[in-house]
């Protein structure tokens, strides 16, 4: 319920928004969501696995909530999925954009690839909420650091943190503006951003 409160805040989500949902999972979000709200125009739930969609399509779907699996590569969580990236939305249709550790969990390449993709499919007015691993004075990119944060990163792409100032470009490239920036207070530290179009 927290992060739809503060998507109606920040991202002026409300029952006409079209919102998508990236790396949805079997649809925290969409509990939240459907508690809050009476009804809203389009919930899209995305993500890479096919089991926790399947169960949020199942048991959540219907009255403008869906869910759609993509079969795309994220080395940690499908490995063999498809290397061309897709949002699995139309260009300028999203209101608002809702990535929670995602961009946790991706190289450089998909982070500024998508980027660029949530830059072409928000609307005129609309914004994102994405949280990610930021810091001052580190390398540019940089995957399980050690020593970082209160778990210790096994795998691949378990934590993937940028510098700030490299972050920030690759938002900027994607056609992208920060909008509002909160300092480490989201899981395991990550920093929330508040993007909208440039």
């Amino acid at each position: 319920m927290r992060d739809v409160k503060r998507l109606e805040r920040y991202c002026d989500l409300n029952p006409e928004s079209a919102l998508l949902d990236w790396g949805s999972g079997a649809g925290r979000l969409a509990i939240g969501v459907k508690e809050y709200f009476p009804s809203i125009r389009d919930y899209h739930g995305v993500d890479v696995q096919r089991t926790l969609i399947d169960w949020a399509q199942e048991n959540l779907a219907g009255e403008g909530y869906r869910f759609t699996y993509v079969d795309v590569s994220n080395e940690r969580y499908n490995p063999d999925g498809s290397l061309e990236r897709t949002l699995s939305t139309d260009a300028h249709s999203v209101d608002v954009f809702y990535a929670y550790s995602v961009f946790s969990h991706m190289n450089v390449d998909d982070t500024a690839g998508y980027l660029e993709l949530v830059g072409q499919t928000l609307t005129t007015m609309g914004k994102a909420l994405v949280t990610c691993f930021v810091e001052e004075d580190v390398p540019e990119w940089d995957e399980n650091p050690a020593g970082y944060g209160p778990l210790e990163w096994k795998g691949r792409l378990h934590c993937t943190r940028f510098s700030r100032q490299y972050f920030e470009s690759l938002v900027q490239l994607g056609g992208l503006a920060v909008d509002r920036f909160e300092y480490g207070r989201e899981t395991d530290g990550q920093s929330l951003y508040i993007l909208r179009r440039r």
